[in-house]
């Protein structure tokens, strides 16, 4: 939420956006430093699709519609930029990184610099070394599987991400025996990281022994981020190998390369990308697939016939369809982002509501996904909802796990592709039951994670 001064009613005096009375605001401001995801689905029960909630000199506007939010992203995207507080809370982990620059020139330079990651020829390779990573993790497990052990597979599937991303964001610089230590720091950071952001304070400073040790993080990570960054420029390859040799590489227009902390914002946005949210997808999908198991019966049968006992191609992800819609119905259920930021720098329109420049407004995932209109019994974990057939038939931005319009993430072929074959190389081996057979509750820490973690008990099973 934005921090912006505006005097009028947002909206008009005679249009004016529904929301708690200025009288109801404090109450309602302490609702969401408490639970976001509650009080995000009661605005929309009590006020409707669009809400705003001012506070003082805190006036933000709330969008729960999927037509209202492809009317911010696409028709009138150049009426809207990313929101500056957004931007100053996140601004210690991401800088002015792609994801959270809210200068919109200076994104399209980025943007293009990066394209080249993600060509044909780099998605496969980042296959192979994804291939690699997820094996063996899944390896690991079979020790648990043969004592019978309880374990957090949270913790593994984040392990196994966070080694496969350091395969195709830097082959060369970290030590795979430096991995955990650099997960943990990277955990912890973002323990800080929360809190400030539901703080809504971008001068926001630790309240407890465990936030002053995530900014303590935060700067160790920064310290080895900058570290491998010498290392790298001093060990240039000859053609790109991964991420960083892509972005060592470019130039932006004016010739120039990317400065150490242009390269050290985009690293860290790799890192929290890959990191903060495809592991937290994964981990949902393995909980929701434990909950149903007719739907885990589904995906087993197609992990079966399409890849039996042998290791995953490149050209088997096209035929893992149902892997992928049991990832796109997680990411409806347990969206990364409960919240995106945007501010108006125009004058313009939300629906029938004026929406004056200066504004600050939002998508809220979370109820958008959750619209009984496009995603009927939206509580129930439904894959078959995402046939290609069937989400052509809803509105565009009827579920926004990656964003939508320009600003999408970049990186979402790769997070789509780490999900399916993590889902569908570990299901190959075992199956995986809850101890306790209860779903963990979700909990925001930057993204909404499983309470305590996603325990489980894996069992060896057979073709």
């Amino acid at each position: 939420m934005e921090n912006v001064q505006v005097n009028e009613p947002i909206g008009s005096a005679e249009k004016a956006i529904p929301g708690p009375s200025p009288e109801e605001a404090p109450q309602a401001l302490g609702k969401f430093k408490a639970d976001p995801l509650n009080f995000f689905e009661e605005l929309v029960e009590k006020y409707g699709r669009i809400n705003a909630l001012a506070v003082g000199d805190m006036k933000n506007v709330f969008l729960h519609d999927a037509h209202d939010v492809e009317q911010m992203l696409r028709m009138d995207m150049h009426s809207y930029g990313m929101g500056a507080l957004t931007h100053a809370l996140n601004y210690p982990l991401l800088g002015d990184c792609i994801a959270a620059t809210p200068d919109h020139l200076y994104w399209q330079k980025l943007h293009k610099m990066m394209l080249p990651m993600f060509t044909p020829k780099m998605l496969k390779r980042y296959f192979e070394r994804t291939v690699e990573a997820v094996a063996e993790e899944v390896e690991l497990i079979g020790e648990y599987a043969s004592s019978g052990a309880v374990f957090d597979l949270e913790q593994k599937i984040r392990e196994g991400v966070f080694d496969a991303l350091t395969r195709t964001i830097f082959t060369r610089g970290i030590d795979k025996s430096e991995i955990p230590e650099i997960l943990e720091t990277f955990v912890s950071a973002c323990i800080y990281m929360n809190a400030r952001y539901i703080s809504m304070n971008p001068a926001y400073e630790p309240h407890n022994e465990a936030e002053a040790q995530g900014l303590k993080a935060l700067e160790r990570l920064n310290q080895r981020i900058y570290k491998l960054l010498d290392y790298r420029k001093a060990n240039l390859a000859d053609e790109p190998e991964d991420m960083l040799d892509v972005m060592l590489a470019a130039k932006l227009d004016n010739g120039e390369l990317l400065s150490d902390k242009e390269l050290r914002d985009n690293v860290m946005a790799l890192l929290f990308g890959g990191q903060e949210t495809t592991p937290t997808e994964i981990t949902w999908a393995f909980a929701l697939l434990a909950a149903n198991p007719d739907k885990r019966d589904r995906l087993l049968e197609e992990v079966d016939r399409v890849l039996g006992d042998r290791v995953p191609t490149y050209q088997d992800l096209d035929q893992l369809e149902y892997c992928r819609m049991v990832f796109d119905e997680t990411m409806r259920l347990f969206p990364a982002f409960t919240y995106i930021g945007r501010s108006a720098i125009a004058d313009t329109m939300i629906g029938n509501y004026p929406i004056p420049a200066g504004t600050s407004l939002g998508f809220v995932a979370w109820t958008i996904h959750r619209d009984p209109r496009f995603w009927p019994n939206p509580e129930k974990f439904i894959p078959e909802r995402h046939t290609k057939e069937g989400m052509k038939s809803r509105p565009k931005c009827s579920i926004v796990s990656f964003g939508y319009g320009q600003r999408r993430c970049i990186g979402e072929r790769v997070g789509r592709m780490e999900g399916t074959l993590m889902l569908a190389m570990a299901h190959q081996k075992y199956v995986f039951d809850f101890e306790g057979g209860e779903m963990p509750k979700p909990m925001i820490r930057m993204s909404i994670h499983p309470d305590g973690g996603l325990h489980v008990i894996a069992k060896p099973r057979s073709q």
